[in-house]
């Protein structure tokens, strides 16, 4: 029975995080801008990684300073999503990333926009997952 508790104990520390379903690239007819999201598999919208270029400035969840961002909000679905991505004390929205899709078969087409805080705005268009 010892072992067995045991067991049960040490089970929820094997597992690993949610592992990633998929990425998402995006970017700019002009290159100007890019972005590339890594979602995790998990029934809501899980934005688990991001990269961010534009006009050779670049942010990231693991970045630090000026370039740091942690994602404020997420929401998907099948056809869009709406990502909010903040400082890291969530005192003011950094980027804000609006993608829309629609599918016809096995075709897939998304595009959308990035809206950096005080660097400027771009249309995308996008691959993945």
């Amino acid at each position: 029975m010892r072992r067995l508790a045991a067991a049960l104990m040490v089970l929820p520390l094997l597992s690993g995080p949610a592992g990633a379903s998929g990425s998402i690239a995006c970017v700019a007819p002009d290159n100007e801008a890019s972005i590339e999201l890594t979602i995790g598999s998990l029934p809501v919208l899980a934005v688990v990684g991001v990269a961010i270029e534009a006009q050779g400035e670049s942010w990231t969840l693991s970045g630090e300073g000026e370039q740091a961002i942690a994602v404020g909000q997420a929401f998907g679905n099948a056809n869009e999503m709406r990502i909010d991505f903040t400082d890291p004390n969530i005192e003011s929205i950094v980027a804000e990333v609006r993608l829309f899709s629609a599918a016809e078969e096995r075709e897939l087409a998304t595009a959308g926009t990035l809206r950096i805080a005080g660097v400027g705005a771009w249309v995308l268009t996008c691959t993945g997952p």
